[in-house]
């Protein structure tokens, strides 16, 4: 699967989207992001995190007022090159960095409801990073930072400062992250409202894979489809951060940074690829594996292991042990019939057409469609769905560890994992094991994007900062706009060759009697004359 860096790299962004409006005005929304990012990123991994007490209470991984604001000025002054860099004007960057959330205050409440947490350049002021939430440039530069970060600091106008300091385009860095936020910067300087533009990326990358998706299979309707991309899954409850982080973590939380540690220290695949589906099993499941991982060591005979730390390797036996008792936790977990397959029923159509191109053997119109299909799914059902079948390709390989006694690997995946993956009323079950079968045997590339949607989009996103109105469709012959005369014409011409074949059928049709074929013969005169002398010619008469 291509990297977001590979896919930054294919829209050619960098080189594109520093574009000039009617105004005169020049927008470098890649550059404002990168000033962004650097600081948070310099201040996360520079100030020092560790339990710290404060007015006789203790507080976990906190850092403090003051030492934060030095970390501000040491950066500003060394990487950025900024003048005038005062303690007050990087208090101000801090308070901007609290209320978008970047960090929180510990042990300290505001006063009242409404009134937000002040910013304090001290030593008794405790504060916290929260690490669920990234704010855009937008929201980090709306408030007493509207101008800009560099203006801020420089004091000259924004506009020549960038000209003087932001280096060439092609020499922008791509930021690492989700889709969406590698592209976010293309946006910045679009005449949209913030809440608009946020999601403009997304309403491109599902308006050009469905059309392109349609220029490949035919799908009668789309209105589920559109709900199906619309209506993404709610995240996990499991792996919410713990609300209260000052107090003791929850088993189920330690459960899980165990297991992590395990599979970490493991230089098996299967093992691997098996406890990455683990992220979205229950807590319960989630325990139970957890506690019967000493059990392994203690009776592993290949020597003295007093704890899972001290022996972090596994002998064979012992290893194929916890495997196995992974598996069923999978198995159990994936077998339920009141759990929704990942792929939704609202797409049956896409499905019903590559199963149609795979009877027909068109492998690599199916692949493609497959991947677009893929791609308009929720993320949450795309990541799930990608480790459970990196899982099952590699349980179901001969020469892996054996699950079932009675029948192969193979079949033991399918029966186990097949129903969470795809299962409609719509299609029958020997179709649903194909389709399935296909994800698994090409479980490498069908998570990729083709090239040439990767074009579309970066093209789309150019016209759009540009203020051009570009049609997708006038190369798309299902969507063409034709004449009434062109129109009428067409439909005649369909419908004498729909009746053309039921004519033929009728006559050369040997299964039927001489009598009733006469009889429908007779029918089809009485209906349509003309194509009947056109059929027949000058023998019509004999054969009434």
């Amino acid at each position: 699967m291509s990297s977001i860096k590979e896919r930054a790299a294919a829209l050619n962004l960098a080189e594109k989207l520093s574009v000039v409006p009617a105004s005169g005005q020049v927008f470098k929304p890649v550059h404002k992001c990168l000033q962004w990012r650097s600081l948070i990123t310099y201040l996360k991994s520079t100030v020092t995190i560790k339990r710290r007490r404060v007015h006789m209470k203790s507080h976990n991984d906190c850092f403090l007022g003051s030492e934060a604001v030095d970390v501000v000025v040491e950066h500003l002054k060394i990487s950025m090159k900024f003048e005038d860099v005062t303690r007050p004007k990087v208090l101000c960057v801090c308070q901007a960095l609290l209320d978008c959330n970047v960090f929180e205050a510990v042990g300290a409440k505001p006063m009242g409801k409404d009134q937000k947490q002040v910013f304090q350049d001290s030593k008794n002021s405790l504060y916290r990073f929260i690490e669920v939430h990234i704010p855009s440039v937008d929201e980090l530069e709306r408030g007493v930072l509207a101008v800009g970060l560099q203006a801020f600091f420089c004091n000259i106008a924004s506009k020549k400062l960038e000209e003087q300091t932001i280096p060439p385009p092609s020499h922008v860095e791509m930021l690492d992250g989700p889709d969406t936020e590698s592209l976010e910067a293309s946006v910045d300087s679009l005449s949209f409202s913030p809440s608009k533009g946020k999601t403009v990326i997304d309403e491109v990358w599902q308006e050009l894979t469905l059309l392109r998706l349609l220029n490949l299979v035919e799908i009668p309707v789309l209105d589920g489809i559109l709900q199906c991309s619309l209506n993404p899954v709610s995240p996990q409850k499991t792996q919410l951060p713990h609300s209260h982080p000052d107090l003791i973590h929850s088993s189920n939380h330690l459960d899980r940074k165990v297991l992590k540690a395990f599979r970490d220290s493991q230089e098996d695949e299967w093992l691997f690829a098996a406890m990455d589906c683990l992220d979205f099993l229950s807590d319960q499941s989630v325990v139970d594996l957890s506690r019967a991982l000493p059990h392994c060591f203690s009776e592993d005979p290949s020597g003295i292991q007093k704890s899972c730390y001290e022996q972090p390797l596994l002998s064979s036996r012992s290893l194929n042990n916890y495997k196995l008792l992974v598996y069923g936790a999978l198995a159990k977990h994936y077998s339920h019939t009141d759990r929704a397959p990942l792929m939704p029923q609202q797409m049956t159509d896409i499905y019903k057409a590559v199963i149609d191109l795979l009877v027909t053997a068109k492998l690599g119109t199916a692949l493609e469609a497959l991947q677009l299909c893929l791609k308009l799914l929720p993320s949450r059902n795309r990541e799930e769905l990608r480790r459970l079948l990196t899982f099952m390709a590699l349980a179901a390989e001969p020469q892996a560890i054996k699950l079932d006694t009675e029948m192969e690997n193979r079949l033991a995946v399918k029966k186990s994992f097949s129903r969470a993956i795809l299962h409609s009323k719509n299609l029958p079950k020997e179709k649903e094991d194909l389709m399935v079968v296909f994800m698994i045997s090409n479980i490498h590339d069908i998570f990729k994007i083709p090239g040439a949607l990767h074009k579309q989009v970066s093209d789309k996103l150019v016209h759009l900062v540009q203020g051009k109105q570009v049609d997708e469709t006038a190369d798309s012959t299902f969507c063409l706009q034709v004449s009434k005369r062109t129109y009428v014409d067409s439909t005649k011409t369909t419908t004498n060759d729909e009746l053309w074949k039921l004519l033929d059928n009728i006559h050369c049709n040997i299964k039927i009697s001489s009598k009733e074929k006469k009889r429908l013969l007779g029918q089809f005169y009485q209906a349509h004359p003309e194509v009947f002398n056109q059929y027949f010619g000058d023998s019509a008469v004999t054969i009434l």
